[in-house]
């Protein structure tokens, strides 16, 4: 069984929402057997419907990815069947006071829940919550939620406000690792440059235990989050959503220049890529190289980076 628990039987007692079928086989094509014959760990899934993202951001990514066509109501069934062929994934929500983000950490809790072998559920505070603390005592403690999915831009905060530092002086106390959003955006609302990942060089010195992870490889300032994640043991940047090739190659280079390849973590940013998308990306970072001289991303460096293990990285061992 995929899953380890039948849905519909043990998530009654909470909601219906998490009412889905058991899979009783992993039916999938022998492409997707072959692509994930060794273990792949996804730190960056979402788990939200168009109603949980809200308008705002409902609008900005349907302009800004209209030609991607990204389908954002996603379900658990949608959710689950998108990350069978990873063995392990972290999955959360956003909340957002700001632009009506509203995912609730019981949700995730709940579906994490049905599959703890599979999934690694963040919860989502918002650092404007008057009850932001309690809420992440609540999250880890009760739902059993295992670190914290941040973003200045989506919560419209400065990384260094002490709003945002209480809520990572928490997460270091308890041991809870913080994704945050480090990279462009399209709200035209928010403040882009709370999103460069050169803020969480003072977060890092600040909070030194604090495992951190820069998700979306900081584009388009890869260059910063690399000096970040150079310089600060505990902090990492995630490789998702890798359809920005031109981008990505650059940041890739950067990161192998200055041998910090081992600090990336393989993630899809699910459902703005897959994790089987991500993997041909990466695998074939190089092709557009062909028949010039500029440097190749080592085909090792890729597959390292392709089936890292983010669970002990990040201390969930």
């Amino acid at each position: 069984m995929l899953f380890g628990c039948d849905f519909a039987a043990s998530c009654s007692s909470r909601t219906s929402w998490f009412k889905i079928p058991i899979y009783s086989s992993l039916n999938i094509s022998s492409f997707v057997i072959i692509l994930f014959s060794d273990m792949i760990i996804d730190v960056h899934t979402h788990l939200s419907t168009r109603e949980q993202w809200g308008p705002v951001f409902c609008q900005a990514s349907d302009s800004a990815n209209a030609q991607l066509r990204v389908d954002l109501n996603v379900t658990p069934e949608r959710h689950a069947a998108a990350l069978q062929g990873v063995e392990r994934a972290i999955v959360f929500g956003i909340n957002s006071i700001a632009f009506g983000l509203n995912t609730p950490n019981d949700a995730i809790a709940d579906y994490v829940a049905c599959h703890p072998d599979k999934f690694i559920g963040f919860m989502s505070v918002d650092p404007h919550q008057e009850n932001a603390l309690e809420e992440i005592d609540r999250s880890a403690k009760e739902l059993g939620l295992r670190g914290i999915k941040m973003s200045p831009v989506y919560q419209n905060y400065h990384p260094h406000d002490e709003r945002a530092q209480r809520v990572h002086r928490r997460a270091e106390e308890l041991g809870l690792p913080i994704l945050t959003h480090a990279a462009f955006h399209s709200i035209a609302g928010t403040n882009m440059d709370w999103a460069n990942p050169i803020l969480y060089d003072e977060v890092a010195r600040d909070f030194p235990k604090l495992k951190i992870i820069l998700a979306h490889i900081g584009l388009p300032w890869f260059d910063n989050a690399m000096v970040v994640v150079r310089k600060h043991p505990n902090v990492y940047a995630d490789v998702s959503p890798a359809f920005h090739r031109h981008w990505l190659y650059r940041a890739l280079l950067a990161f192998q220049e200055f041998d910090v390849m081992g600090k990336l973590l393989f993630a899809s940013d699910f459902p703005f890529s897959t994790p089987e998308k991500v993997c041909q990306v990466l695998r074939a970072i190089n092709d557009p190289l062909e028949g010039t001289k500029l440097p190749r991303i080592e085909e090792e460096a890729i597959e390292a980076l392709i089936h890292r293990d983010a669970y002990s990285l990040l201390g969930f061992d």
